[in-house]
């Protein structure tokens, strides 16, 4: 009988799954998520469980299943105002303040761990809701911190090692909008929430069946997810007026890239055929100057503003959100292009048309904004010129020979220190992506600007990729060596682990250990102890050695250096414990490790040419 029902349920599976992939099908009207006020009062939020969540609530067979189980929708996790169940998935928009005092209270009644990360923003380690800010199940974690950040469009999520990516499918995000008393800019563009100021958040999904409870739950393995999601329901569409609409694009997405388009049409493939968008903002705020642009490449964690401008239509005409995925080379997931390999197979949504813009009347009491104002924006002094850098670093991103990706291949370790970052040190980072893969390269508590992106000696410029304005989350292409300037102002801390900000991939899969544990951390620290070093970091260190590795009694350095150089150890919580200085030499050189107790190591040689570091473990 059991099995009799199971194929009954996996029959009406499929043929829900062909009528929800099927396209167009334009039945759900999205979810508007309500706005919390960070200055009304202390943010309060709940995440919980629940199960009434329904991706497709227009047809009437959505009980996922012909009503023969999960009839009242699916279980979903997702945050609320404390004591509401409104949202059933994602969560409310926060609303902060530039220079006010934010204060947030989060409270965890799912049955694990979890955290919850403020992503884009600047804010206190401590507070930062990385892997080192757990949230035990039945408890409180508080927040209280003034937003330094300008105005923005940013997100928060779970970030609790080795399960962000699961957490994050189930449904826990939402949107922050950082708004700025003096922002002269905001008051041109269209500005009023839920009519034409509207927050986008893409995402996608799959269901598995559960052969014990006899109903069908969110697939939160790695595997294909080809149902569309904009603001957690499939087949969407907006109603908008037809005046300048400003749409808050959030790639939420586990893994996959979004070639943005807007069209009139669902069926056009061209780029020509293509409507102009304006866009006005990218991650950290407002692009420098407008870019009208045609098509957007955003990867997972990605932030984009965009205006249209609907005064030609009428009452009663459409406009289609599209992922012109079919554009995307092979090497970025979600691309249908994708070979099977590091990429995850051909993992692609169905369809290429998001979300449906149904042209309506105006409403009651509604002021629109009716004429698009150029603006010109400026960068963040600590990002205007490339003078006074204090260092250069360069991270590599590496595809391991066993399989899954690292960043300079060292696999994610909670209690080590990869970098410690002077407070108000200006440094030059470059990405080079030595892997076969496209990586969305996530740089916590600061924004940083793009300076160039060479792409096998070609350089790509960066206005038509939507890359001039503030970024904190890039994707960057195989063989790409991207240059992005930073600034690491404010909250300086002890050189402590549990005090660490994180960089990393924003491919969840990737990010977690199950990928490689592509994720390394810094630290921000006072000036006191840190040495100013304006030298980059060797690009090409393969004819300079650490050995043995692991080391016991003895450990050589295999290089060359014309002059005097210096070799520092640091231990995990990145304090210098051994500095040794060393002549001139071409060949190998004996390091002095005596009374080193076991354990991991960061070895750091400074150069003529620059500086290259290598993990050490003593083991005796």
């Amino acid at each position: 009988m059991r099995k009799s029902l199971h194929r009954i349920l996996c029959a009406s599976f499929i043929l829900l799954a062909q009528s929800i992939l099927a396209q167009p099908s334009f039945i759900n009207k999205i979810p508007i998520p309500p706005v919390i006020d960070a200055a009304t009062d202390t943010i309060r939020l709940e995440m919980r469980l629940l199960t009434t969540h329904k991706f497709n609530p227009a047809d009437p067979s959505d009980t996922l299943f012909n009503g023969t189980a999960n009839q009242d929708g699916i279980e979903t996790w997702s945050y609320n105002l404390a004591g509401d169940t409104t949202m059933t998935y994602l969560g409310p928009t926060l609303k902060w303040h530039t220079g006010k005092q934010t204060v947030i209270k989060v409270t965890n009644l799912l049955p694990q761990p979890t955290t919850t990360h403020w992503h884009g923003a600047e804010v206190p380690a401590s507070m930062d809701g990385g892997p080192h800010q757990p949230i035990p199940s039945n408890t409180s974690w508080y927040v209280d911190f003034k937003d330094l950040d300008s105005a923005s469009t940013m997100w928060y999520h779970p970030h609790y090692h080795n399960n962000t990516y699961p957490q994050v499918q189930l449904g826990l995000s939402g949107m922050i909008i950082s708004e700025q008393a003096s922002d002269p800019i905001n008051p041109t563009l269209p500005h009023t929430y839920g009519i034409d100021d509207i927050p986008v958040i893409i995402g996608d999904q799959n269901f598995k069946y559960d052969n014990t409870l006899h109903i069908y739950r969110i697939d939160t393995a790695k595997a294909k997810r080809p149902y569309n999601l904009v603001n957690g329901v499939t087949n969407p569409y907006l109603e908008v007026p037809a005046h300048l609409v400003r749409l808050r694009i959030l790639n939420g997405s586990t893994r996959k890239g979004i070639q943005l388009a807007v069209s009139d049409s669902y069926t056009e493939s061209s780029e020509a055929a293509m409507d102009n968008f304006t866009l006005v903002a990218t991650d950290g705020g407002y692009t420098i100057k407008p870019d009208t642009l045609k098509t957007l490449l955003m990867g997972p964690g990605a932030r984009a503003e965009i205006v249209l401008d609907l005064s030609g239509k009428s009452v009663g005409d459409t406009v289609y959100l599209r992922n012109m995925k079919e554009w995307m080379p092979g090497y970025i997931v979600g691309s249908p292009n994708t070979t099977t390999g590091p990429g995850g197979g051909k993992d692609s949504t169905s369809g290429n048309a998001f979300l449906q813009l149904r042209i309506v009347a105006d409403s009651a009491g509604y002021n629109p904004v009716t004429t698009f104002t150029p603006f010109t924006s400026a960068w963040d002094p600590g990002v205007e010129d490339t003078s006074n850098v204090t260092r250069h670093r360069t991270k590599r991103l590496i595809e391991m020979p066993g399989g899954g990706f690292t960043i300079d291949s060292l696999t994610y370790e909670m209690m080590v220190i990869n970098d410690t970052i002077c407070e108000g040190a200006k440094e030059i980072w470059t990405v080079n992506n030595q892997s076969p893969v496209s990586h969305p390269f996530h740089l916590h508590k600061i924004f940083f600007r793009i300076l160039d992106i060479d792409s096998a000696g070609t350089m790509i410029n960066l206005e038509s990729r939507g890359l001039n304005g503030p970024k904190d989350d890039v994707l960057v292409g195989p063989n790409w060596k991207l240059r992005f300037l930073a600034k690491f102002d404010d909250y300086p801390n002890a050189i402590d682990p549990m005090l660490s900000y994180m960089y990393h991939c924003h491919i969840l899969t990737h990010e977690d250990s199950e990928g490689g544990g592509m994720m390394h951390q810094f630290v921000v620290t006072d000036e006191g102890v840190c040495g100013t070093v304006d030298a980059p970091e060797i690009e090409n260190a393969s004819d300079m050695l650490l050995f043995p590795n692991p080391a016991q009694n003895t450990l050589f350095l295999k290089g060359r250096s014309n002059i005097e150089s210096t070799v520092r150890i640091m231990d995990i919580q990145g304090r210098f414990v051994r500095r040794q200085t060393l002549p001139a030499f071409h060949g190998v050189v004996a390091l002095d490790i005596n009374g080193l107790p076991d354990g991991f190591y960061l070895v750091e040689w400074n150069t003529t040419e620059g500086f290259f570091t290598r993990k050490l473990l003593l083991h005796r």
